[in-house]
């Protein structure tokens, strides 16, 4: 008998040492084709990144990410839950699913097909209370929408009203600064037992809203979504909100800082059919997700109606431009159609505008992009910083010295309820105000 556990130990040990040794030399995939993203990067370390802890956070991330075989696991998982699920479900045609990022940048900021007034904006229905709902991994699925459940952690929270404090304090009683936090679907379309509780989005806003300094004005978003809930404020395929929804948390921006929000009749409109987003991709490795992939979502788009230059930076000493819209021509074969949006997430965006107005910071992740054609009739310039592609580039910034140099008069955090509650997040939102 010792021999044998002698034999199984030298056994496991073997695969574990293999598996460390092709994992340290092998090239790392960029790109998971059954998923349809990007895969995590080798985060850069510094000391900061282990004092807080993000080294550890983001590494955990990118090896899950780059596990040798992961793509080849992942379709034994799928096979398997197809044979634990009988659905009579048809097959995946997985060679639809692959993303052509070479495609993406191309006539970037162009004219846009369908530039005419909507015929009428469509209805996102709330599901029916005895609709079941149903657990896919990370994916709560309510008839045909799929919702990303957030939960709160009430010291992140607080961290994170830290953070966006620092940040006032740091640009100085120049710049007045806004925090517009915005609840993601399933706040308004889940059954209660995941609206409330730990899941209350509007509980984590409150929190958020009582621990802002003086220096800091909110922003409630929240009301005006919920007051607009009957309409196709969120798609259901993906966990980011439509350009409709990003339209009236626009007005409570505009609101707060006292300005008139501009009609959706004054920027012209366009649509792309046939989007399934970033929910389905998250469960596709369950038959069941076969529904959303069935019933696909219309991404709705507004323009600016005024002129812009559009570019984007690796960092904020803006050399090396590289050009984007935003509202870009996305090609017909690329699925992602949210990078309709300010082209994707990018460290440091420029845009600047022929109108007038002052200059805007928008401290944003992915949910921004779909609210900065709004803003572009009220700024001359607007400047936008992603955290998360801002600190994987780079190790530092001196926000206050590059907000002196670009004018900055403002500056908006907007951030949808999982950055409340992200560590890392909150970490990159910390190195802002250093």
């Amino acid at each position: 008998m010792k021999r044998i556990y002698t034999i199984l130990s030298v056994l496991i040990l073997s695969v574990l040492l293999l598996t460390g040794l092709i994992s340290t030399f092998d090239v790392d995939a960029t790109y998971s084709e059954s998923e349809r993203r990007k895969l995590k990067t080798a985060p850069a370390l510094t000391f900061s990144s282990l004092l807080d802890g993000s080294f550890f956070e983001n590494y955990a991330a990118y090896f899950a990410d780059t596990f040798p075989g992961r793509e080849m696991l992942m379709l034994h998982n799928r096979n398997l839950n197809g044979f634990y699920y009988f659905g009579g479900l048809a097959d995946r045609d997985d060679a639809s699913l692959i993303l052509d990022f070479n495609s993406n940048g191309a006539n970037q900021g162009e004219a846009l097909p369908d530039d005419k007034p909507a015929e009428s904006t469509p209805v996102e229905t709330e599901p029916e209370p005895e609709l079941p709902a149903e657990q896919l991994g990370s994916v709560l699925l309510v008839g045909d929408s799929a919702f990303d459940v957030p939960a709160a952690n009430r010291e992140r929270i607080l961290s994170y009203a830290a953070a966006a404090n620092a940040i006032a304090d740091t640009l100085g009683q120049g710049v007045k600064t806004y925090v517009m936090p915005v609840p993601n679907s399933a706040e308004f379309y889940t059954p209660k037992q995941y609206h409330s509780g730990s899941a209350s989005q509007i509980d984590m806003f409150d929190l958020c809203r009582d621990h802002l300094g003086k220096n800091v004005t909110y922003v409630d978003a929240y009301s005006v979504l919920e007051a607009h809930r009957s309409e196709y404020l969120y798609f259901r395929t993906d966990h980011h909100w439509t350009q409709l929804g990003a339209y009236y948390a626009y007005t409570a921006f505009c609101d707060a800082a006292g300005r008139k929000p501009d009609l959706r009749e004054e920027f012209p409109v366009g649509k792309w059919e046939n989007f399934v987003g970033s929910m389905y991709t998250y469960a596709a490795n369950y038959p069941q997700a076969q529904i959303l992939r069935e019933n696909p979502d219309t991404v709705h788009y507004w323009k600016p109606y005024v002129e812009y230059d559009c570019d984007y930076y690796s960092d904020t000493t803006l050399s090396d431009p590289y050009p984007t819209g935003v509202i870009c021509r996305i090609a017909a074969d690329v699925p992602n159609k949210y990078l309709t949006f300010m082209g994707g997430d990018h460290p440091v965006t420029v845009v600047e505008t022929e109108g007038e107005g002052p200059c805007i910071l928008v401290i944003k992740e992915s949910y921004g992009n779909a609210l900065i054609s709004w803003l572009t009739g009220h700024y001359s310039k607007i400047i936008l910083i992603d955290p998360r592609e801002y600190f994987s580039r780079n190790t530092d910034i001196d926000l206050a010295a590059f907000a002196r140099e670009q004018g900055v008069s403002e500056c908006l955090i907007v951030n949808y309820p999982m950055m409340l509650n992200s560590g890392g997040y909150i970490a990159h939102l910390e190195k802002l105000s250093k």
